[in-house]
Protein backbone atom coordinates (compact mmCIF):
# COMPACT_ATOMS: atom_id res chain seq x y z
CA UNK A 1 0.00 0.00 0.00
CA UNK A 2 1.28 3.41 -0.87
CA UNK A 3 1.09 6.27 1.58
CA UNK A 4 -1.70 8.00 -0.37
CA UNK A 5 -4.09 5.03 -0.19
CA UNK A 6 -6.08 4.77 3.01
CA UNK A 7 -7.71 1.53 4.11
CA UNK A 8 -11.47 1.33 3.89
CA UNK A 9 -13.04 1.40 7.31
CA UNK A 10 -16.56 0.18 7.96
CA UNK A 11 -18.35 1.06 11.15
CA UNK A 12 -19.82 -1.69 13.29
CA UNK A 13 -23.36 -0.46 12.59
CA UNK A 14 -22.90 -0.63 8.83
CA UNK A 15 -21.32 -4.08 9.08
CA UNK A 16 -24.06 -5.46 11.35
CA UNK A 17 -26.80 -3.92 9.19
CA UNK A 18 -25.31 -5.47 6.06
CA UNK A 19 -24.89 -8.84 7.76
CA UNK A 20 -28.49 -8.84 8.97
CA UNK A 21 -29.73 -7.85 5.52
CA UNK A 22 -27.74 -10.64 3.91
CA UNK A 23 -29.04 -13.19 6.41
CA UNK A 24 -32.65 -12.13 5.87
CA UNK A 25 -32.58 -12.71 2.08
CA UNK A 26 -33.16 -16.49 2.28
CA UNK A 27 -36.01 -16.00 4.75
CA UNK A 28 -37.69 -13.38 2.55
CA UNK A 29 -37.33 -15.59 -0.52
CA UNK A 30 -38.97 -18.45 1.35
CA UNK A 31 -41.87 -16.24 2.46
CA UNK A 32 -42.42 -14.52 -0.86
CA UNK A 33 -42.12 -17.64 -2.98
CA UNK A 34 -44.14 -19.98 -0.80
CA UNK A 35 -47.41 -21.26 -2.27
CA UNK A 36 -49.43 -19.51 0.45
CA UNK A 37 -48.34 -16.09 -0.80
CA UNK A 38 -48.08 -17.00 -4.47
CA UNK A 39 -51.68 -18.22 -4.83
CA UNK A 40 -53.79 -17.07 -1.88
CA UNK A 41 -57.14 -17.95 -3.49
CA UNK A 42 -56.14 -21.51 -4.47
CA UNK A 43 -56.40 -22.92 -0.93
CA UNK A 44 -59.70 -21.29 0.00
CA UNK A 45 -62.93 -23.22 0.45
CA UNK A 46 -65.69 -22.57 -2.05
CA UNK A 47 -67.65 -20.50 0.48
CA UNK A 48 -64.61 -18.31 1.19
CA UNK A 49 -63.99 -17.88 -2.52
CA UNK A 50 -67.62 -16.88 -3.00
CA UNK A 51 -67.33 -14.39 -0.12
CA UNK A 52 -64.16 -12.95 -1.64
CA UNK A 53 -65.75 -12.67 -5.08
CA UNK A 54 -68.89 -11.07 -3.63
CA UNK A 55 -66.76 -8.60 -1.69
CA UNK A 56 -64.85 -7.59 -4.82
CA UNK A 57 -68.07 -7.39 -6.83
CA UNK A 58 -69.94 -5.30 -4.25
CA UNK A 59 -67.12 -2.91 -3.36
CA UNK A 60 -65.91 -2.45 -6.91
CA UNK A 61 -62.31 -2.94 -5.82
CA UNK A 62 -59.89 -5.15 -7.71
CA UNK A 63 -58.09 -6.17 -4.53
CA UNK A 64 -59.03 -6.23 -0.85
CA UNK A 65 -57.02 -6.82 2.30
CA UNK A 66 -56.87 -10.64 2.74
CA UNK A 67 -56.39 -10.41 6.52
CA UNK A 68 -59.48 -8.22 6.90
CA UNK A 69 -61.39 -10.49 4.55
CA UNK A 70 -60.60 -13.46 6.76
CA UNK A 71 -61.66 -11.58 9.91
CA UNK A 72 -64.93 -10.45 8.35
CA UNK A 73 -65.64 -13.94 7.02
CA UNK A 74 -64.96 -15.68 10.35
CA UNK A 75 -67.02 -13.16 12.33
CA UNK A 76 -69.94 -13.42 9.91
CA UNK A 77 -69.80 -17.20 10.24
CA UNK A 78 -70.12 -16.83 14.01
CA UNK A 79 -72.92 -14.24 13.95
CA UNK A 80 -75.01 -15.66 11.11
CA UNK A 81 -75.55 -19.45 11.24
CA UNK A 82 -76.73 -19.65 7.61
CA UNK A 83 -74.03 -17.31 6.25
CA UNK A 84 -72.28 -19.92 4.09
CA UNK A 85 -75.50 -21.02 2.42
CA UNK A 86 -76.58 -17.42 1.82
CA UNK A 87 -73.22 -16.45 0.30
CA UNK A 88 -73.30 -19.41 -2.05
CA UNK A 89 -76.95 -18.75 -2.96
CA UNK A 90 -76.25 -15.07 -3.66
CA UNK A 91 -73.17 -15.86 -5.73
CA UNK A 92 -75.17 -18.41 -7.72
CA UNK A 93 -78.04 -15.95 -8.23
CA UNK A 94 -75.70 -13.22 -9.49
CA UNK A 95 -73.88 -15.63 -11.82
CA UNK A 96 -77.09 -17.14 -13.21
CA UNK A 97 -78.79 -13.78 -13.85
CA UNK A 98 -75.74 -11.67 -14.86
CA UNK A 99 -76.79 -8.83 -12.57
CA UNK A 100 -74.85 -5.58 -12.52
CA UNK A 101 -73.76 -4.48 -9.04
CA UNK A 102 -75.75 -1.24 -9.37
CA UNK A 103 -78.98 -3.20 -9.93
CA UNK A 104 -78.35 -5.95 -7.39
CA UNK A 105 -80.21 -4.55 -4.39
CA UNK A 106 -83.30 -3.64 -6.40
CA UNK A 107 -83.34 -7.11 -7.99
CA UNK A 108 -82.88 -8.88 -4.65
CA UNK A 109 -85.62 -6.85 -3.00
CA UNK A 110 -88.01 -7.86 -5.78
CA UNK A 111 -86.96 -11.46 -6.48
CA UNK A 112 -84.97 -12.79 -3.50
CA UNK A 113 -86.01 -10.98 -0.29
CA UNK A 114 -84.35 -13.68 1.84
CA UNK A 115 -80.96 -12.65 0.41
CA UNK A 116 -81.58 -8.89 0.38
CA UNK A 117 -79.79 -8.18 3.69
CA UNK A 118 -76.57 -9.97 2.75
CA UNK A 119 -75.04 -7.36 0.39
CA UNK A 120 -75.71 -4.65 2.96
CA UNK A 121 -74.02 -6.72 5.68
CA UNK A 122 -70.97 -7.35 3.53
CA UNK A 123 -70.69 -3.70 2.49
CA UNK A 124 -71.15 -2.59 6.10
CA UNK A 125 -68.23 -4.80 7.10
CA UNK A 126 -65.95 -3.51 4.37
CA UNK A 127 -66.83 0.18 4.54
CA UNK A 128 -67.56 0.67 8.24
CA UNK A 129 -65.41 -2.14 9.63
CA UNK A 130 -68.38 -3.39 11.68
CA UNK A 131 -70.00 -6.82 11.43
CA UNK A 132 -73.43 -7.30 12.95
CA UNK A 133 -75.97 -4.92 14.42
CA UNK A 134 -76.97 -3.71 17.87
CA UNK A 135 -75.48 -5.61 20.80
CA UNK A 136 -74.05 -8.22 18.40
CA UNK A 137 -72.02 -5.61 16.48
CA UNK A 138 -68.29 -6.26 16.39
CA UNK A 139 -65.85 -3.58 15.23
CA UNK A 140 -63.05 -5.29 13.30
CA UNK A 141 -61.47 -2.38 11.45
CA UNK A 142 -61.35 1.36 11.78
CA UNK A 143 -58.34 2.86 10.10
CA UNK A 144 -58.44 0.21 7.35
CA UNK A 145 -62.21 0.32 6.81
CA UNK A 146 -62.83 1.30 3.20
CA UNK A 147 -64.61 4.54 4.19
CA UNK A 148 -61.32 5.74 5.70
CA UNK A 149 -59.09 4.19 3.04
CA UNK A 150 -61.03 6.05 0.32
CA UNK A 151 -60.09 9.45 1.76
CA UNK A 152 -56.72 8.56 3.27
CA UNK A 153 -54.80 10.71 0.80
CA UNK A 154 -56.52 13.90 2.07
CA UNK A 155 -58.05 13.14 5.46
CA UNK A 156 -57.05 11.25 8.56
CA UNK A 157 -59.68 9.10 10.23
CA UNK A 158 -61.23 11.02 13.12
CA UNK A 159 -59.88 10.21 16.53
CA UNK A 160 -60.18 11.52 20.05
CA UNK A 161 -57.22 13.87 19.78
CA UNK A 162 -57.52 16.57 17.13
CA UNK A 163 -54.23 18.40 17.02
CA UNK A 164 -50.71 18.11 18.32
CA UNK A 165 -49.65 16.06 21.31
CA UNK A 166 -50.99 17.50 24.56
CA UNK A 167 -53.73 19.68 23.03
CA UNK A 168 -56.41 17.65 24.78
CA UNK A 169 -54.99 18.68 28.18
CA UNK A 170 -55.65 22.42 27.61
CA UNK A 171 -59.00 23.96 28.46
CA UNK A 172 -60.92 25.02 25.33
CA UNK A 173 -61.21 28.75 24.69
Amino acid sequence: MSQQEKPIRISRRVFLGGALAALSVPLMNKLLLSPVYAAPVAGLSQAKQDFTQLSLYLTGHEQLDPALSERYYQTMLQLYPDFTAQVQALQGFITANHIDAADLQKTLDAQQPALAKLPRSILQAWYLGVVGEGKQAVCLAYENALMNVAVRDHLNPPSYAYGAYGTWAKQPV
